[in-house]
């Protein structure tokens, strides 16, 4: 356990207003990780909007793009840094003051993994969830639809990985109510 990072959770029904309001009150480079590829470039756009020094980052990006945005977050020529967890392997910047999820983690473990990529230098960080009811139904519903993208599955062993989903997500939603 690192002591110098704090451990938030924000309940908002409009998470991008409790973003924006964020953003705006602190400094210091940050993450916010969202879940889809195109909720990057929406919020992305959404934190440009709000002057909001911002750029994005998924998976589906080309090479150079990625290299050239992650340089540039890197290099505090952009503030905050808007990904999948795509984003974060090798990750080197030891002064992210901010890991902020816009939506529920996978899973606890996944959550502490992208958490613990703020405050390397040892500095105080903060490490925010936000949560509104709604993300239990659309976590739901990936969670279901993770089945109709695996065919090569026998039913039972669907069955298996939805109800470890399913686990997953009931200990997030537990971790968000409790804290």
């Amino acid at each position: 356990e690192r002591k110098n990072l704090a451990y938030v959770v924000r309940t908002s029904d409009n998470k991008q207003q409790q973003l924006v309001h964020i953003l705006n009150s602190i400094n210091g480079s940050a993450i916010v990780y969202v879940r889809s590829r195109k909720l990057t470039k929406e919020i992305c756009e959404l934190l440009l909007n709000n002057n909001i020094s911002a750029t994005f980052y998924h998976a589906g990006l080309e090479h150079t793009t990625k290299d050239e945005r992650q340089k540039k977050w890197h290099n505090d020529e952009v503030r905050v840094m808007v990904a999948t967890n795509a984003f974060g392997m090798g990750i080197d910047k030891s002064d992210v003051r901010y890991v902020i999820h816009h939506n529920l983690p996978e899973s606890i473990e996944a959550y502490y993994q992208e958490a613990g990529r703020a405050g390397r230098d040892g500095e105080a960080a903060e490490c925010i969830l936000l949560f509104a009811q709604g993300d239990v139904a659309t976590a739901e519903f990936f969670i279901h639809q993770s089945g109709d993208n695996n065919e090569a599955l026998t039913p039972e062993e669907l069955e298996e990985i939805q109800a470890r989903d399913y686990q997953r997500l009931e200990a997030m939603v537990g971790y968000c109510k409790t804290s």
